[in-house]
């Protein structure tokens, strides 16, 4: 009789990767139009029901445990433990066969993140398709006017993340959330110009150069890793940023009027 285990290996891989498939926002909830679409975290969600088939046999889990983890993601909610250490735990084939990371992130979160010297969660050993950051949805607000300046200068030099999503998840955003997002990418633009043309030591190249998006319906953008841009004469320069300068003119016009002052404290 002929079973999974008998099948020619590549057969076997193609068939559990169409059993291990998840949809491309597993984890998250899309919310009725009530005021508005958006997407929120799924408290229901665990990681551990996709991986539930590694529980048949020891010879599914030798066989299947790097593609159930890169098909599977993983999000991490506790708000207490250093990011870092939630991946200790991880054999190295585990964590290198990771694909999709979500984290809920309050102001201690992002004061990890922005601190990372190269990769997320200064882990080398990850290759990210995809890493969101969930902001946490309580009581509380949160300044993230208070990290742009230091996230400009993590995406100059964060590798190994394909595509990097900043999801609201409802929360309570001083200076709203979409300003955020003009302001961040306004000084991503400025910044990148200083230190191509005016800084000490120019032309300082980044690592990553990102394209930015905001996406209406799900109350999130995202920057997909683009590589490096080359070193060109000024006047050139100018007329690749031009058109992102005017989109960017655009979205600010969509901005929600905010009191709070500290919305307002120019590029950062």
């Amino acid at each position: 009789m002929t079973s999974l285990l008998t099948l020619p290996a590549e057969l076997r891989l193609q068939i559990l990767s169409h059993v291990l498939q998840q949809p491309r926002n597993a984890g998250l909830l899309r919310t009725t139009p009530t005021p508005k679409p958006s997407l929120l975290l799924d408290s229901s969600y665990t990681a551990s029901r996709n991986l539930s088939l590694l529980l048949t046999c020891h010879q599914f889990q030798h066989d299947f445990t790097q593609l159930a983890f890169s098909h599977t993601t993983f999000v991490v909610t506790d708000m207490y433990s250093p990011l870092a250490t939630l991946l200790r735990p991880l054999q190295l084939c585990q964590l290198s066969s990771l694909r999709r990371i979500a984290f809920v992130a309050g102001t201690r979160q992002f004061e990890e993140m922005v601190h990372w010297c190269r990769f997320p969660f200064n882990t080398e050993a990850l290759r990210l398709e995809e890493l969101s950051v969930v902001l946490h949805r309580s009581a509380y607000w949160i300044y993230l006017s208070d990290f742009t300046t230091e996230m400009v200068g993590l995406l100059r030099r964060l590798e190994n993340v394909k595509v990097l999503r900043f999801i609201r998840n409802m929360a309570h955003v001083k200076g709203d959330f979409r300003t955020w997002y003009n302001r961040m990418i306004g000084l991503v633009l400025k910044e990148d110009h200083y230190q191509r043309y005016d800084a000490l030591g120019a032309p300082n190249v980044e690592s990553t150069w990102w394209e930015w998006s905001y996406v209406e319906e799900d109350v999130a953008f995202e920057l997909v890793a683009q590589d490096a841009k080359p070193v060109i004469p000024e006047d050139q320069y100018m007329e690749f940023v031009k058109p992102k300068v005017e989109r960017l003119v655009k979205d600010m016009e969509l901005e929600e009027e905010d009191s709070d002052p500290r919305s307002r404290n120019g590029w950062g």
